[in-house]
């Protein structure tokens, strides 16, 4: 049986991973893609094209299959593999603060895998600030080394100066990687897979792996409704230790539709997206911070007011 492509997508909290497979799922060209992910929720499927949901695994009308990392890649992978006669590659989500070269190594002791290709999104908007500190700066070069392709996302938030500028940058640093500017991660399929057809690594094996930054990680769980208003205030007055914030939330304006959080440094994106459907009517916001992130009893002061009514 021929060994599957094996891909991983990483890139810096908020570059715009989550976007990149949403795309990947929804258009997969006749491939059959198996896709390892960090957080279900944060995956927009389309329920109409759901066939079967167990547990830690989506199958999807097109062939595609979502599967769920949990505690270990590692078994993840075991549990994709045994379906190996029902897909054509396997693509993973590296979390934020993960270096995904590291990752891609599994396919040099996997038989069953191919080395593929890294992906590697980056901010236009703050991809080189990020680089530069020194929280998450060796995190985020670490990123940028190890790109086969190096996706220069939300090209839109810049002007073409700017992004002049940050893709020679990059392509500076990093001249082993093609840099391709995008915004909402739209680039053709085509450009995504067969980027080490060789099978090598982009960096050595023995390389040594630098230890990731600490990251503090803050949720909040309600089946009550949030107010707009409130929570963009709360979301406002975040200090810039805050890194990062997703959700999906149910709004007081808009029970029965899905709102999706997305927030990087000062910017934030609050918009409706489908109907709940059979998922739980409850709003799930994460925040990722450095070390100096507001405790827990400070957040959730902060984010009280926004929440207006209890279930019943």
């Amino acid at each position: 049986m021929a060994r599957l492509p094996f891909t991983v997508i990483g890139g810096f909290l908020g570059a715009g991973k989550t976007t990149l497979l949403n795309r990947l799922l929804r258009g997969s060209g006749g491939r059959r893609f198996a896709v390892l992910v960090n957080d279900f929720g944060a995956v927009d499927i389309d329920s109409r094209l759901v066939t079967a949901h167990g547990g830690d695994t989506i199958s999807l009308a097109n062939g595609c299959i979502c599967c769920s990392i949990g505690d270990s890649l590692v078994l993840a992978l075991v549990r994709v593999l045994e379906k190996a006669d029902r897909i054509d590659h396997v693509v993973v989500e590296a979390s934020g603060v993960a270096d995904p070269a590291r990752i891609a190594e599994l396919a040099l002791i996997e038989p069953m895998l191919e080395r593929d290709g890294v992906l590697v999104l980056a901010d236009a908007a703050s991809v080189q600030a990020r680089a530069a500190d020194r929280h998450v700066g060796d995190t985020v070069q670490r990123q940028l080394d190890g790109a086969d392709l190096l996706i220069l996302n939300k090209a839109d938030l810049v002007d073409a100066a700017q992004l002049t500028q940050t893709a020679a940058w990059l392509q500076a640093r990093h001249a082993g990687a093609r840099v391709v500017p995008a915004v909402h991660a739209a680039v053709a399929i085509e450009a995504l897979f067969g980027l080490a057809s060789n099978g090598a690594p982009a960096v050595p094996i023995a390389a040594a792996a630098a230890a990731p930054p600490p990251v503090r990680r803050w949720s909040l769980s309600t089946r009550g409704l949030l107010d707009r208003a409130a929570l963009l205030a709360a979301l406002a007055a975040l200090p810039a230790s805050v890194l990062r914030a997703k959700g999906i939330l149910r709004l007081a304006e808009a029970p029965l539709q899905r709102s999706v959080l997305h927030m990087v440094g000062r910017r934030i994106d609050l918009r409706s997206d489908a109907p709940w459907g059979i998922a739980a009517l409850q709003s799930d916001l994460v925040l990722l911070g450095t070390p100096d992130m507001p405790a827990e009893a400070e957040l959730e002061r902060l984010f009280a007011p926004a929440i207006t009514q209890r279930a019943r």
